[in-house]
């Protein structure tokens, strides 16, 4: 038989928040160039489709790999409305200090996101960290992101997300309000049952979105899956699987067969090596999709300058909100972000 998998140490359950929203500065941030998906500037390329999981995972070198136009036609600038705010809760010290990217949608007849992306930086990182301001300006010009400042500390950067779960049920996703669904009570709180759990960080924010994710569905009292806290989805930019002394691949194990995940990790990245990754895709009963970025490494840096950097990012962050958007259409379960 084999080894029984251990179960990862998780923080305590999220208690009621109590929030604070304080609107400190708001506005649409400079206009930038649109990264056209195409072969003659960044392209994604996919994967054939496979059936079984270890296929799923497995990309032939004879396979020829073809060109995957974006889902929507990308505009001639990317614009998003960035405020900054700051969410209090009772299982945190302090106010966490927020960026809340809003998706500008091109006209009044598109639909808003269904969801919105609680994302976290890397240890030692900052929201203004290029990493994090490419990556989310790229995703939010197809959704919404709330970027929030945690601690060095594992366990209160995960208490961060359960803090922001809460901001966000309080006003319902950020949805619109004509589509709103009928509400249910949980725990003396009102929740979106439209609304999809998105948690995603970089590095460190990575692994503490996996643990964030656990501990929401170990907490939650209710036994449908398709849920808002019982179907979560997670976004990891550069997971660090390969730690000093051990594979980081537990929490990773224990994630349910109902939850998908996106891995976005750089082919020179020496903290996920993609070989690696592949045996813990195999080994996951969660679904996994994975992007490699072309010639990133572990701080998604890459060869021609900080502006190639910059739309190196922002593509990779407009392939993960396609993905959150639209993976059940997705039949490859690998992309590649290149230059």
């Amino acid at each position: 038989m084999p080894p029984k998998r251990r179960k990862a140490a998780e923080p305590g359950d999220f208690p009621e928040m109590k929030k604070r929203v304080t609107r400190s500065s708001t506005g649409k941030s400079a206009d930038m160039e649109a990264i056209p998906i195409t072969k003659s500037s960044k392209s994604i390329t996919k994967a054939s489709p496979a059936s079984s999981k270890a296929s799923k995972l497995k990309t032939s070198k004879a396979a020829k790999r073809q060109d995957v136009e974006p889902t929507t036609k990308p505009s001639s600038t990317i614009t998003t409305n960035q405020t900054t705010l700051t969410i209090s809760h009772t299982s945190l010290k302090a106010p966490l200090t927020c960026h809340k990217y809003t998706y500008d949608p091109p006209s009044p007849s598109t639909p808003t996101p269904r969801s919105t992306l609680i994302f976290t930086h890397g240890a030692g990182g900052t929201l203004s960290s290029p990493a994090i301001t490419s990556f989310c300006t790229g995703y939010a010009s197809l959704g919404n992101v709330l970027a929030f400042q945690g601690s060095m500390n594992l366990a209160a950067r995960a208490r961060g997300f359960g803090a922001c779960v809460e901001y966000l049920r309080g006003e319902d996703g950020g949805g619109d309000d004509e589509k709103k669904k009928k509400k249910t009570k949980k725990g003396g709180k009102e929740i979106g049952e439209d609304i999809e759990l998105v948690l995603g960080g970089r590095s460190m924010g990575a692994r503490a979105a996996v643990l964030a994710a656990a501990e929401i569905l170990s907490s939650s009292a209710s036994p449908d899956p398709t849920s808002f806290s019982q179907k979560p989805s997670l976004v990891l930019v550069s997971y660090p699987l390969k730690g000093p002394k051990d594979i980081r691949d537990a929490i990773l194990l224990a994630l349910p067969s109902h939850v998908s995940v996106l891995f976005v990790i750089g082919d020179r990245d020496a903290m996920c090596p993609l070989d690696m990754l592949k045996e813990a895709r195999l080994k996951m009963e969660a679904e996994t999709w994975l992007v490699v970025v072309e010639g990133a490494d572990h701080g998604m840096h890459v060869a021609g300058g900080k502006e190639r950097e910059r739309e190196m990012g922002e593509v990779a962050g407009r392939v993960a909100a396609e993905w959150v958007v639209g993976k059940g259409g997705w039949e490859e379960r690998e992309r590649v972000v290149r230059g």
